[in-house]
C-alpha cells in the first residue's frame, strides 16, 4: 500500500502548501530517506557479500531508523510505509555502487540540513543535527576512501588487460592475498606485475603454480636424498 503522502516523501522537502505541519512532514521524510538507504546497502552487500562497507552502513541506517521511529511515536506521526526493499535496484558494477552510494550521503545531509530550517522542537532539531553530521563525518568518509581503493584496483588491472567488471572479483582468502603480494611487487619487478592480473582473471592458475612448485620441490629433495653420501659402520666406526 502507497503512502498518502507518497509524492511528497518523493520530494524530500517540507512544503508550506502541503495539508501537514512541518514536524508531521519532516519526521516523515527523513523516515522514508532512511528505508530507502536501507534498501539499498543491504542489496549491495548481498550482491557483493564482504567487501565493506555497505553492511555496516545498513547496520548504522537501522540506527537511525530505530531514533526516528521512537522520536515519531513521541509526537504521534504515524511511521510511513517502506515500499524500497521490492524496488530497489543496484548495478551491476561495484565502483558504480560506491559512487551512487556517495551521492546518496551527499543528498541524505542535505536533506538533513533543509529539515532543519524548519521551526522543529529542540529534541527533534538536535537529532537531525547529529544525523547530518553522522552523514558527513561518518558514512560518507567510508564510500569515498572505498570508492579511491576500487578505482586504483580498477586502474592497476586495466593497465594489464583486465577488465573493470573482472578487477573486483574475489576468489577466496589465499588468491586474493597473493594477488594483493604481487601487485606490491609490481613496482618493483615487471614479471611480479604480471602475476597480480593473472591470478584475478584465472584463480586456478595460483593451484597450479603452487602445486608445480611442490611438486618440484619433493622430487628434488627425493633425489638429494637418493644421490647423498652412504655410511657404512664397521665395529662401531663409521668407515
Amino acid at each position: 500500500m502507497r503512502n498518502f503522502d507518497e509524492a511528497l516523501l518523493r520530494r524530500g522537502r517540507v512544503e508550506a502548501a502541503a495539508p501537514f505541519p512541518p514536524l508531521f512532514q519532516a519526521l516523515r521524510i527523513a523516515l522514508s530517506g532512511e528505508h530507502a538507504a536501507r534498501a539499498f546497502h543491504r542489496r549491495v552487500s548481498e550482491a557483493f557479500p564482504g567487501k565493506a562497507p555497505f553492511a555496516a552502513a545498513a547496520q548504522l541506517v537501522e540506527r537511525r531508523i530505530a531514533l526516528l521511529a521512537r522520536l515519531s511515536s513521541r509526537y504521534g506521526v504515524p511511521l510511513p510505509q517502506d515500499p524500497f526493499a521490492q524496488e530497489t535496484a543496484i548495478a551491476p558494477a561495484w565502483r558504480i555502487n560506491l559512487e551512487r552510494a556517495v551521492a546518496g550521503e551527499l543528498a541524505t545531509a542535505r536533506r538533513y540540513q533543509q529539515l532543519l530550517a524548519h521551526a522543529l522542537p529542540p529534541e527533534l532539531a538536535d537529532a537531525f543535527a547529529r544525523l547530518h553530521r553522522e552523514s558527513l563525518q561518518k558514512q560518507l568518509p567510508r564510500f569515498q576512501d572505498a570508492l579511491r581503493k576500487a578505482v586504483d584496483t580498477e586502474m592497476l588491472h586495466a593497465r594489464h588487460g583486465v577488465p573493470a567488471n573482472e578487477a573486483h572479483m574475489e576468489h577466496g582468502p589465499l588468491s586474493s592475498f597473493m594477488e594483493k603480494a604481487f601487485s606490491v611487487l609490481a613496482g618493483q619487478h615487471y614479471a611480479f606485475g604480471m602475476m597480480a592480473p593473472l591470478l584475478r582473471a584465472r584463480p586456478a592458475l595460483l593451484g597450479g603454480v603452487l602445486a608445480g612448485s611442490a611438486g618440484m620441490y619433493l622430487a628434488r629433495r627425493r633425489l638429494s636424498s637418493d644421490s647423498g653420501p652412504t655410511h657404512v659402520r664397521r665395529n662401531g666406526k663409521e668407515g
